[in-house]
């Protein structure tokens, strides 16, 4: 599978109320807030910055997500438990949900 391929940089914390994968823009600046925000609150997430993949690859990526939950793609977009995710950075919806 693609994703499973990609080169994640992994982020250590010790809370871990979901596994969270997220896909982020290097140029985003609400990208760099969810980051900042994981890190913060000390959650352990993996991410890639997706416009720094290779052009086949991005596609893949940007095809998978979108099929797999059914819906339009937004950075970032946080993978969480492989089941659910969050599109966008909404500092209020990120707290409820990670519980901080």
């Amino acid at each position: 599978m693609v994703i499973e391929n990609l080169q994640f940089i992994h982020e250590e914390g010790d809370r871990a109320p979901f596994e969270v994968t997220l896909y982020a823009l290097s140029t985003c600046g609400f990208c760099r807030k969810s980051i900042m925000f994981l890190k913060e609150n000390r959650i352990k997430f993996r991410y890639v910055h997706v416009d720094l993949l290779d052009f086949e690859t991005k596609e893949k990526v940007k095809r998978y997500l979108t099929e797999k939950f059914n819906t339009r793609l937004g950075f970032p977009f946080a993978v969480l438990d492989d089941r659910e995710f969050l599109r966008g950075f909404n500092r209020e919806e990120w707290e409820k949900k990670f519980s901080v």
